[in-house]
């Protein structure tokens, strides 16, 4: 083995650790991956409406209006391996996997050398809010998109490079599966991939060729087929994609998360990994731009830009919304970085030459991977969950807590529900019971507030539920650890 083979199963065997290390170990996250997570477990025990709409409660889910592509495989993986927070984040680690070897396959093939695609996978998973929610180690969409994404922009170039009627339709096919994953933003990189192609010489005859505009087109027009059958089968469902995805997160804020528009800047900036890699884009891009290169400088530049512009002129700001530039930026660190390295070293020379190269590339990524590491190695320490929220898995497992009892929330807690589901597909007798009724749209169908009798046991982990239960009961505290405690339901108290 070549000492660059090497070095890229090392950097491979690293991204295993990174990805996989402690992956199914905490709970899953309050909102989106939770509800990710119980819509996989009821379509994996077929209580779907339709395969077209993820369930939530045995009915359509009208929060996640994202098409199903997700929770289909995240069904798949339980009926593979059993129901758990490894199967719900398996289809982002492998999109992740796949992601290093798309990136790898390229750095080989149009920018000179395996090693700059490698390179610039770990620099995505250098990138702390990548590793951790909504990102390479979550249930969510976001892998999965970025994966598709960056096929696009990947797919789109060789099309333009050598003509080949195959890149053409992996990109269509890219552009279905990023639809597919998570709908308008399956297209957010087009409008940089068009502008690309108008400005690049050889990208300008391509789009007098049919195929340019026939492929994609027909790819999109398969993802619009889905939204209008389900439409069909779950009425109003356009409105509420609209609602949620185009004219609601774009033209207001959503759920407070208003910033400035140059929040995605200062997100980047002030990583704990990427602010050691972020410096080195200015210097890579110079070099770049008067390499042979420049084509692909353009593309990547051209599509990043206008990428984060669009997301950053939205009203809702999330901090995993600028993710999908993150390839892309890496591509450009990776190469710019490599290709220094390897002109000092030829004018080094020999093997002296060589060593210097290597402890460059060291010195420049070492200090991301041994953060990434240190940060999935101590998952407990860097919780994205909020401790209000109850860390209700580990609760449940203690010896002091056991069946029968009810876990007892407020109105909407997918996290505590997932678990509730869990223990019950063991065969557990354990039930989730609200203090307050379900409300449209977190359920299509409403969910009544739940009764309570003297006599019975239940776990409490927030003070509005505590408050409630003092309210109507005398209550006996049974076991108690952090902020969950097991109760005893005494009498009910005059009113």
């Amino acid at each position: 083995m070549t000492l660059q083979r090497t070095i890229i199963a090392i950097l491979f065997a690293w991204t295993l650790l990174a990805v996989f290390a402690h992956l199914g170990d905490v709970q899953l996250e309050f909102y989106d991956e939770a509800r990710r997570g119980v819509s996989a477990l009821e379509m994996s025990r077929g209580e779907a409406p339709s395969l077209l709409t993820p369930p939530y409660y045995g009915g359509p889910d009208h929060w996640g209006t994202k098409p199903p592509l997700l929770v289909w495989c995240q069904a798949i993986w339980m009926k593979v391996i059993g129901p758990g927070e490894l199967a719900v984040r398996m289809p982002s680690a492998l999109a992740t996997l796949a992601l290093f070897w798309l990136l790898t396959w390229w750095g080989k093939r149009d920018w000179g050398n395996p090693l700059v695609g490698s390179l610039a996978a770990v620099a995505v998973l250098g990138n702390w809010l990548y590793i951790s929610n909504h990102g390479a180690r979550s249930g969510d969409f976001d892998a999965m998109l970025i994966l598709f994404l960056t096929a696009q922009v990947v797919f789109f170039y060789r099309w333009v490079a050598d003509g080949q009627k195959r890149w053409i339709w992996l990109a269509g096919l890219s552009i279905f599966l990023a639809g597919m994953t998570k709908g308008v933003a399956g297209g957010f990189f087009l409008p940089g991939i068009g502008a690309w192609l108008l400005l690049d010489p050889e990208g300008r005859k391509k789009l007098l060729k049919p195929s340019t505009w026939l492929v994609p087109a027909g790819a999109i027009g398969l993802v619009l087929c889905y939204y209008f059958l389900r439409e069909q089968i779950d009425p109003g469902y356009l409105q509420m994609v609209f609602d949620n995805e185009l004219g609601g997160r774009f033209d207001e804020t959503n759920e407070g998360h208003k910033h400035p528009f140059y929040y995605y800047l200062n997100l980047l900036i002030t990583d704990h990994g990427w602010r050691h890699l972020l410096p080195l884009l200015i210097p890579a891009l110079l070099f770049l731009f008067q390499s042979e290169y420049r084509r692909l400088t353009l593309l990547l530049s051209i599509t990043t830009v206008l990428f984060l512009l669009v997301v950053s002129n939205a009203a809702t700001k999330l901090v995993w919304y600028h993710a999908p530039s993150l390839p892309l930026l890496g591509m450009l660190i990776g190469a710019g970085v490599f290709h220094l390295a390897k002109l000092l070293s030829n004018k080094i020379g020999g093997q002296k030459g060589h060593l210097v190269s290597i402890a460059l590339l060291t010195g420049l990524f070492l200090a991301p991977m041994i953060l990434t590491t240190h940060h999935v190695l101590n998952r407990s320490r860097y919780l994205v969950m909020h401790e209000s929220k109850g860390s209700l898995k580990e609760f449940m497992g203690r010896k002091e807590v056991q069946p029968p009892y009810s876990v007892v929330i407020k109105d909407y807690q997918p996290n505590f529900r997932f678990y509730v589901e869990l223990a019950r597909e063991r065969g557990e007798a354990v039930e989730l019971k609200r203090i307050q009724r379900l409300r449209p749209f977190l359920s299509a169908i409403e969910q009544p507030a739940s009764e309570f009798a003297p006599g019975e046991c239940v776990i409490v982990c927030h003070g509005d539920t505590w408050e409630y239960l003092f309210d109507h009961f005398k209550l006996k505290p049974k076991y108690k650890d952090g902020r969950c405690q097991l109760v005893l339901l005494g009498e009910r108290r005059e009113k």
